[in-house]
């Protein structure tokens, strides 16, 4: 604390100073600000022999908290001077120039009393005084890490672009003339249109819109000016999306112990938005324990990690990752004693992930990506998306998650309060555009989902679930609670999407399991077993 303290005094006394001396420094002035040595905001050369090196540190200053860069003076922090020539002020404005976007700043000229025609040259270079976009010398941008100079990450620099001016260099706001009406899944846009009115986040006026191009202007997802799709449109409704950005895709890997040397299941999507989200959260409660218990007949299942806290990271991976290069790619990936998401991008600059916690305020990387997640109620808040993480590992028992920035990508860690160890066994791994991924998991003691019989038949759930997905197993599972469910009510129940559950009900259809008996209204589901004649 008396460090913070400090350093805290010390930013005061320094930039109190420059406020005193903007106009004109004195040689006392320079030995106050040398006095505290090289820093994050002062950089010290012997002379404009330097100036090179030096120049990349005048361009990490605009991109950092500004600072002072001052000639004449040695590494010991003596004052030396330099002698100063029309040819010294000429190559000093030459290298000047070579910092982009162009800058105005005063270069002062202080003379040694002790030392006639030798002088100390000073420039300061002031953030706040031009633009927000990111700085480049020699076509090479530059930031402050601590003290040191550094190359500034890819992510980051992108990130400040998109900042400086976000409707010129945003990538998901930029219009791609190759992206046609027809390479959009129709039915996804009109979902998003009524889930979105469902949840009273569109206004009711919008249920009556049926072409597809009109529900995408609804969503700010067309050029106003040419008409022309956005890139954001592609990623979130495409057909096939990695046929015009192959960035669109998501890794799921389960790995063996608590490293990456052994895969026991992994897959690939290439969906969309939607689909990859749905994609990564079937995949956690694939491989995630269940614990349950019986409640008003309904089976109320849990996860190693809560049900909230997964589909939150699963937005926050997908909705917040960079799109900018065209091989980064987010991923998920389970470990005995932990699960990490991954996805490509930085935190907004001079921010942290604790700067989102208890705020009401949000900077999406995405806006109009985020926005329509919003609407469609897959994020029920802006702004909160690492808090409700936090307090939902809270609230389970689990230890504090972590966020670490690794350029080009940031990490969530959350580790678990036991070890994934018990569950072995074997699975048959593809991956496609669907997420599939075949096989069975058992446990120590038992299989996954258990195998009682059911009370009221002689059909045990070996006889209908062999091959099913986890989910419709589930969902096969709250039917047999309860036969009067509605898709909604199913939706509910095993968390997913009302259009999620409608998919699985039609292939539990397809494959001669489920049929609806009755009406709409007053009808019920029955359980069969295909292998028999009902």
């Amino acid at each position: 604390m008396l460090k913070q303290s400090r350093r805290l005094s010390w930013i005061f006394e320094f930039y109190s100073l420059i406020l005193q001396t903007m106009d004109k420094l004195t040689i006392n002035d320079v030995e106050k600000i040398i006095s505290k040595d090289e820093s994050r905001t002062l950089e010290l050369k012997t002379s404009t022999s330097e100036i090179d090196k030096a120049m990349t540190t005048a361009c990490a200053f605009l991109n950092s908290d500004g600072g002072w860069l001052i000639f004449g003076v040695t590494p010991k922090l003596k004052i030396v001077g330099q002698n100063v020539t029309d040819n010294t002020k000429q190559e000093i404005a030459k290298y000047l120039k070579r910092i982009e976007p162009a800058i105005d700043v005063a270069v002062q000229y202080i003379e040694l009393p002790d030392k006639p025609d030798f002088y100390i040259i000073a420039i300061y270079f002031d953030p706040t005084s031009f633009t927000s976009a990111p700085y480049t010398y020699d076509n090479k941008a530059y930031y402050k890490l601590e003290s040191t100079t550094s190359p500034m990450p890819q992510p980051m620099y992108e990130e400040r672009l998109r900042l400086s001016d976000p409707d010129r260099f945003s990538w998901e706001t930029t219009p791609n003339p190759k992206i046609k009406i027809a390479d959009l899944d129709a039915d996804q846009i009109m979902l998003s249109i009524h889930e979105s009115v469902d949840r009273h986040r569109l206004h009711a006026s919008a249920i009556s819109i049926s072409d597809p191009m009109r529900a995408l202007k609804g969503f700010r997802l067309v050029d106003d000016n040419t008409n022309i799709i956005l890139n954001a449109a592609n990623v979130l409704f495409g057909k096939d999306p990695c046929k015009y950005h192959i960035q669109c895709k998501i890794r799921l890997a389960r790995f063996e112990g608590t490293d990456k040397r052994v895969f026991r299941d992994q897959a690939i999507n290439e969906g969309n938005l939607f689909e990859q989200y749905d994609a990564a959260v079937e995949f956690c409660y694939k491989h995630l324990f269940l614990s349950g218990r019986m409640d008003r007949k309904i089976r109320e299942d849990k996860l190693t990690v809560p049900q909230d806290v997964i589909k939150e990271a699963c937005i926050n991976m997908l909705v917040h990752r960079s799109w900018d290069a065209d091989n980064l790619t987010p991923s998920l990936a389970i470990y005995d004693d932990r699960m990490v998401f991954q996805n490509p991008g930085s935190f907004p600059p001079n921010k942290t992930w604790k700067d989102f916690l208890n705020t009401d305020g949000s900077m999406p990387h995405n806006p109009r990506i985020a926005d329509v997640f919003y609407r469609r109620g897959l994020m029920e808040t802006w702004g909160r998306g690492i808090e409700l993480i936090m307090d939902g590992c809270k609230a389970a028992g689990l230890p504090e998650p972590t966020f670490e920035v690794n350029p080009p990508f940031v990490n969530l860690t959350i580790r678990f309060k036991e070890s994934l160890g018990g569950l072995n066994g074997t699975l048959n791994t593809t991956s496609g555009k669907d997420g599939t991924i075949n096989g069975t998991l058992k446990q120590q003691n038992g299989t996954l989902n258990g195998t009682s019989e059911q009370e009221n038949g002689t059909s045990t759930k070996e006889d209908v679930t062999l091959g099913l997905t986890d989910t419709e197993k589930r969902t096969l599972e709250a039917i047999r609670n309860n036969p009067k469910y509605t898709l909604s009510q199913l939706a509910q129940i095993i968390g997913k999407s009302r259009r999620m559950v409608a998919r699985y009900v039609s292939a539990l259809k397809d494959k001669g399991i489920l049929r609806q008996e009755g009406s709409k209204n007053n009808g019920k589901w029955v359980v069969l077993n295909p292998d028999k004649k009902n």
